[in-house]
Parts: C-alpha cells; structure tokens; sequence
C-alpha cells in the first residue's frame, strides 16, 4: 500500500468508528450506502486484482467468509432503540467497533504477509475495502430486518 493508500484506509476507518459511536435513524433504502462508499473507493482508489492462483483464490474466499461472519455479528450486536414515534435508532456497541477495528488489523495483517511472501502481491487496499464493503453490507442488512421485526412488534401490541 502507498502512504496515500494508507492515509486513506486510517481516515476510513475513523470515520467509521465515528459513525458507530453517534445513533442513526435506521432508513431502508440508505442501508448500503456505507457499504458502496467502500466499494466505490476500493475499487477507484486502490484497485482490485484477481488472485494467480487457487491459494490466493482461497484466502479470498475465507476473507469474504470472515467479512460476512464478523458482518452478521455486529449486525446482531447492534443496539437498536425504538422511539416513541416509531422510527428505530442504532449505535454501535464497543464490540462491534473492536470487530471492525479486528477485521480491518487482519485484513492488512494478511494483505502484507501475502505481499512479503509475494503469494499476491497485487492484492491489498482495494481488496481490503472491498471486504469491509461486504462486512457492512452484511451488518446494515441484519440491522435493517431487526429493526423492521422490531416495529412490527411494537405496532401489533
């Protein structure tokens, strides 16, 4: 990764703890719009390089399987909060900002041993946004559907 690179990933990721630390109106159909800013700056800024060969195809696969797995985690810690005009209210807990701040020490942890170890050295920023893109995805997602089993629960009593 280059200093920009970084520079870029360390103001992401402190926007993101920011973001979890304030509560947010749960609003569907702005759910993945985290998620797409990850993605979106992956993908422009960093690239995204198919790995050479079935072990890197492997490990992307289980980075994928660790981003939705720690991604449903957090959606399920999540705390929600029910107002008394109806709308649902999230906050991120300290267990759900240490998974992400895990997911994201792992993924650049594995992206330098695989550049060190040159089993794929193309791989990095781009693939490490992207797999905190999914992470997201998967976490808004279950927020979303508890917060929708949650109003339904509270307009039927």
């Amino acid at each position: 990764m280059t200093p920009v690179q970084l520079l870029i990933l360390m103001g992401m990721t402190v926007f993101a703890v920011y973001r979890q630390t304030v509560r947010s109106e749960i609003i569907g159909h702005t759910r993945f719009k985290l998620a797409l800013v990850y993605a979106a700056v992956g993908l422009i800024v960093g690239g995204f390089y198919l790995p050479p060969d079935a072990g890197g195809w492997a490990a992307l696969a289980v980075s994928l399987i660790a981003s939705v797995l720690i991604g449903v985690a957090r959606g399920r810690l999540t705390r929600l909060t029910l107002r008394p005009e109806g709308s649902v209210w999230s906050q991120g807990t300290p267990v759900t900002i240490g998974l992400f701040l895990l997911l994201v020490a792992a993924k650049y942890a594995w992206g330098a041993w695989e550049y060190f170890h040159n089993s794929h050295p193309d791989g990095g920023f781009g693939e490490v946004l992207l797999m905190i893109a999914a992470m997201v995805a998967m976490q808004a997602e279950i927020v979303w559907r508890r917060a929708r089993a949650l109003g339904r629960r509270m307009a039927a009593a």
